[in-house]
């Protein structure tokens, strides 16, 4: 098959959502399908949305992002192209929209680009309000979550089927002994309030407070817009190696989000032997269970998170034994099954069109 993905914009910096894409582009490309990953510079049209473009390379430039696609993949051919229209989206059998940025161009695509299918990650209400429409649109739709295929057939149309996420071994993996770890958490920074950054903060300043041996690791794809506590360390889109070598350092990862399609950080963090601390948003539930495989926490406490990770952190045999449940949770999710999957959906859809 021709199959193309269409991102709401060009992949400059790590995104969870673009990773899982490209996870399975290599993985289709390996089985033999044309791939193309189209990444627009603009959606939409008129003053605003190039204004938001325009914004956006700004901003890029202001955060020493190169001007280059941040993901690649063996077989999978990359476009950054100015719009997301008929000149620009390459002919193929499937085409598919992987945010809801992107439904509304692909909605008007002629045939020949292929059958229509949305790859739904999230619940993207804090991107756009009105995505419950977009659940209606004539796509094929596939869900990353059993949380999101249930909410979109309660609102939208018919889901064709569920393909969760994984993590690749060969990337997160232990490397530093569970047992005797430091105390030391780690987390991932994000602005968007959705993500949790207040939430993280105040995590961080009570936990600090109560143990004030703590070191805390943060990554992020930019550079943290709210004012983080002075002792934490930041990293800055660090390398795969680096970011597996920040999960082996610590003890407790620290997980935030409001609301989560998924969970991909305490996923990668739990092969990595991290004991997981989490926001009970349903992503994270998918694949972990409180009291089993992490300790959850109400959405939005921080209080609650600080508390979780400090009695992680004095208790190492009830650490080492979520951090052990966690890891092979994860270690139950593998690309080239859910691949497999995910393209047998859409042969099907192809077929059925």
């Amino acid at each position: 098959m021709r199959i193309t993905f269409v991102l709401p914009a060009p992949a400059r910096i790590p995104m969870g959502g673009v990773k899982v894409v490209y996870a399975h582009a290599r993985g289709l490309a390996a089985r033999g399908h044309e791939v193309h990953v189209v990444g627009p510079r603009r959606v939409g049209e008129g003053v605003t949305a190039h204004a938001r473009a325009l914004a956006v390379r700004v901003r890029d430039r202001l955060h020493g992002v190169r001007d280059a696609p941040y993901y690649e993949a063996e077989g999978v051919h990359t476009h950054e192209v100015p719009a997301a229209t008929a000149a620009y989206v390459p002919d193929a059998d499937a085409v598919i929209a992987t945010g809801v940025q992107t439904t509304g161009p692909l909605l008007v695509l002629p045939p020949s680009k292929g059958t229509r299918f949305y790859f739904i990650q999230h619940v993207e209400t804090f991107i756009d309000p009105r995505v419950v429409e977009t659940w209606c649109y004539p796509f094929v739709r596939i869900t990353v979550a059993e949380w999101i295929r249930r909410r979109v057939e309660a609102e939208g149309g018919p889901v064709a089927g569920v393909v969760p996420n994984a993590v690749d071994p060969a990337e997160f993996f232990v490397e530093r002994p569970v047992e005797g770890r430091p105390a030391r958490v780690v987390a991932l920074y994000h602005r968007q309030h959705v993500k949790g950054p207040d939430v993280l903060i105040e995590a961080l300043e009570r936990l600090k407070a109560a143990l004030p041996e703590v070191e805390a690791d943060v990554i992020a794809a930019r550079r943290p817009s709210h004012r983080l506590p002075g002792w934490v360390r930041v990293h800055v889109r660090p390398s795969v190696p680096a970011l597996r070598a920040l999960y082996n350092g610590a003890a407790v990862v620290l997980h935030t989000s409001r609301s989560e399609g998924w969970g991909l950080v305490p996923m990668e963090a739990a092969a990595c032997g991290c004991a997981v601390a989490a926001t009970a948003s349903e992503g994270v539930q998918e694949f972990l269970a409180d009291g089993h495989s992490m300790r959850a926490v109400p959405v939005g406490d921080g209080a609650a998170l600080a508390a979780a990770a400090l009695d992680l952190l004095r208790h190492p045999e009830e650490r080492v034994r979520l951090a052990r449940a966690a890891g092979e949770a994860a270690a139950r999710y593998r690309w080239p099954e859910l691949t497999a999957r995910f393209e047998a959906l859409l042969q099907q859809g192809v077929a059925a069109a």
